[in-house]
């Protein structure tokens, strides 16, 4: 349930600054990696301190490993949305929402088992 809440938040957060950015003339490549970066805080301490309550992992070694893990899916994230985009799939809001959303299930179950290390507590 509280991984839901991170999701939402997060989700939230993602969509105003790519869609607010892209509104206000950015062009989408910059929109969304703007919202990738700015989220990307948002969601370590999520998952530390919210989601995971995983505190008895030392913070650095920690965010070591959230940030080659969530580095490698923004990356890939980044990565599906131009392809989308130059594949012309859809509009430029249907992409974000597709790539986030498939990213953010991928997320769950890689940050429970290799970032974060007690899943079980998560509700």
């Amino acid at each position: 349930m509280r991984y839901i809440i991170l999701i939402v938040v997060s989700l939230v957060t993602n969509l105003s600054i790519a869609f607010g950015l892209f509104y206000l003339g950015f062009a989408e490549s910059i929109s969304f990696a703007v919202a990738l970066a700015v989220t990307y805080i948002l969601n370590f301490s999520g998952c530390r301190w919210f989601v995971f309550l995983s505190t008895e992992i030392p913070l650095l070694k920690q965010f070591i490993h959230f940030t080659i893990t969530n580095g490698s899916f923004r990356i890939l994230e980044y990565l599906s949305l131009l392809a989308l985009s130059a594949l012309e799939f859809s509009n430029f809001y249907v992409r974000v929402l597709l790539v986030l959303g498939t990213s953010f299930v991928m997320k769950f179950f890689v940050y429970g088992k290799f970032v974060f290390g007690n899943i079980r507590q998560s509700r």
